[in-house]
């Protein structure tokens, strides 16, 4: 009896700590501010997105579930919604999602293989021309 009573405040203890630690680290992650995306903008570049976070959780250590739970935090509008509606599309008792099936879900959203696809050809037609590299860059990025 008085050994369930200590492995139930041992529990209790280890939940308390997680619940500290989560809210240190989410609270760690918004201080550095990575940018948000919301959806809805077209010349908000969901690749640009990924790869900023991507910065973000290496820096801060952020193991591959834990990013998929942080990253909610930079949805807004639209793109919350859909995190929203695609969290809850997973059944229940289904393995943890990993980042890179986040990312995959995302960007099959966000930037559909026709943009990817359109965004190729226009880089492959580019011509230098008498630009310099950093104005042939800026075509390319706009």
């Amino acid at each position: 009896m008085l050994s369930e009573v200590v492995a139930d405040q041992v529990g209790q203890q280890r939940v308390v700590r997680q619940n500290v630690a989560d809210t240190s680290r989410i609270r760690d992650f918004l201080r550095i501010n990575p940018q948000e995306f919301n959806g809805s903008n077209v010349n908000k570049d969901p690749v640009n997105f990924v790869e900023e976070l991507q910065k973000v959780f290496g820096v801060m250590h952020v193991d591959d579930v834990e990013r998929v739970e942080l990253v909610a935090y930079q949805l807004k509008g639209v793109a919350r919604i859909w995190y929203d509606q695609w969290k809850k599309s997973m059944d229940e008792g289904a393995p943890i999602v990993s980042w890179a099936v986040f990312e995959s879900a995302f960007m099959g959203r966000f930037f559909p293989r026709e943009l990817r696809e359109a965004k190729v050809k226009k880089y492959l037609t580019l011509n230098q021309e008498s630009m310099s590299v950093h104005e042939y860059n800026l075509k390319f990025l706009i």
